[in-house]
C-alpha cells in the first residue's frame, strides 16, 4: 500500500470509529443496573481491524485521533482520560497477544483480552481521579461483560477481514497474518475470564453482611464531605452536593443510598442505581465525587490512597 492510500485508509478508519462511537451513545446499555458505564465497544472493531491490517504504530495514531476528537465533541477532559488509558492498555495487550501467537489467531481471544484490559484501564484512571481503589468493586462485573462484548467484536472482525474487496481496493497484502478457527487458547481465555470474574466477586463480597449500623460516606475531591450514620431502614434524607464541576442530588432511604439527579454528561452515577451493601460505591467521576457504604470498622472498609 502506498503512502497516499494508507493515509486515506487510516482517515476512513478514524471516521468509521467516530460514527460507531456516536451510534453506540444512542444504544441503551442492557446491563446498566449491574454494570453502569459498560459499553459494547463498537469502536474496538476499528482498533482490531487496524491492528490486523496496519500494525501497532498506525493503530495507535488512529486510536488516539478518535479519542481526542470524540472527547472534544462529546465527553470532555474526564472522558478523554478514561478512554485514552483504557484504549491504550487494550491496544498494547492485544498487540502483545498477537505477537505471542506469532500473528496466527482467530481474533476471538484477542478481542476478549482487549475488552478486559480496556475495563481495567478505565478503573485504574477512575481510582486515580477519586483517590480510592474501592471503585474496583465493579471489576468482577466488568470482567464478566468482557466475555460477550469481546466475543461480539471478535466475530465481527473475523467476518470483515475475510472480505477480499478490502484487499483489492487498498492493495493490501497481509499474508503473514493467518486467521484461524477458534482454538484452545481462545477457550482458555474465556474460561479464565469467567473464573476470575466469579472468584473476585466472591472474595469482595464474602464478608459483607447487613448486621449492625451502616455509614454513608460522601467524598468530594478526596475530602470527606459528610458522614451519615444509618441505624434504621426508615431513615430518610435528600441532599444536594455542589462542587466546582457540578451538582448531585443524593437520596438516602431504606438502608441505602442512590443519586437521583446530576448534571454530569454521562449520568453513570444516576444509572448505578440504589446501593445498600457495605463496600458498594457510587462514583461521579466528572465531579470527582463518590459515595461509599461503610461498616462498623470504617478503617478497614474505607481503603484509599
Amino acid at each position: 500500500m502506498n503512502k497516499t492510500k494508507k493515509m486515506v485508509f487510516m482517515s476512513i478508519l478514524v471516521s468509521q470509529s467516530l460514527v460507531m462511537y456516536i451510534i453506540e451513545s444512542y444504544i441503551s446499555n442492557p446491563l446498566v443496573f449491574i454494570a453502569p458505564g459498560a459499553k459494547l465497544g463498537l469502536s474496538n472493531i476499528i482498533t482490531l481491524i487496524s491492528l490486523f491490517f496496519l500494525g501497532f504504530k498506525d493503530t495507535f495514531v488512529i486510536l488516539t485521533s478518535r479519542i481526542i476528537i470524540s472527547s472534544i465533541f462529546g465527553g470532555g477532559f474526564s472522558a478523554f482520560l478514561y478512554s485514552i488509558v483504557g484504549g491504550i492498555l487494550s491496544l498494547v495487550s492485544m498487540a502483545i497477544f498477537i505477537k505471542l501467537r506469532k500473528r496466527e489467531s482467530s481474533l476471538i481471544g484477542v478481542s476478549v483480552i482487549g475488552a478486559m484490559f480496556h475495563n481495567v484501564g478505565q478503573l485504574i484512571m477512575a481510582s486515580i481521579i477519586i483517590h480510592n481503589i474501592g471503585i474496583f468493586i465493579y471489576l468482577p462485573i466488568l470482567l464478566l461483560t468482557s466475555i460477550p462484548t469481546g466475543l461480539f467484536i471478535g466475530f465481527v472482525c473475523r467476518y470483515l477481514v475475510k472480505n477480499k474487496n478490502i484487499y483489492k481496493a487498498m492493495n493490501i497484502n497481509n499474508r503473514d497474518y493467518i486467521i484461524t478457527k477458534p482454538q484452545t487458547t481462545d477457550y482458555i481465555i474465556l474460561l479464565s475470564t469467567l473464573i476470575l470474574s466469579v472468584s473476585t466477586f466472591y472474595f469482595t463480597n464474602i464478608h459483607h453482611d447487613d448486621t449492625g449500623y451502616k455509614k454513608v460516606q460522601v467524598v468530594v475531591d478526596n475530602k470527606i464531605y459528610e458522614d451519615i450514620i444509618i441505624t434504621d431502614k426508615n431513615y430518610k434524607k435528600t441532599m444536594k452536593i455542589e462542587t466546582e464541576e457540578g451538582y448531585n442530588y443524593v437520596n438516602i432511604h431504606d438502608g441505602g443510598v442512590e443519586i437521583i439527579e446530576a448534571d454530569c454528561h454521562d449520568d453513570v452515577c444516576v444509572k448505578t442505581g440504589f446501593i445498600n451493601r457495605r463496600g458498594q460505591i457510587i462514583a461521579c467521576l466528572p465531579h470527582k465525587m463518590y459515595i461509599k457504604i461503610l461498616g462498623e470498622d470504617s478503617q478497614i472498609d474505607n481503603i484509599s490512597y
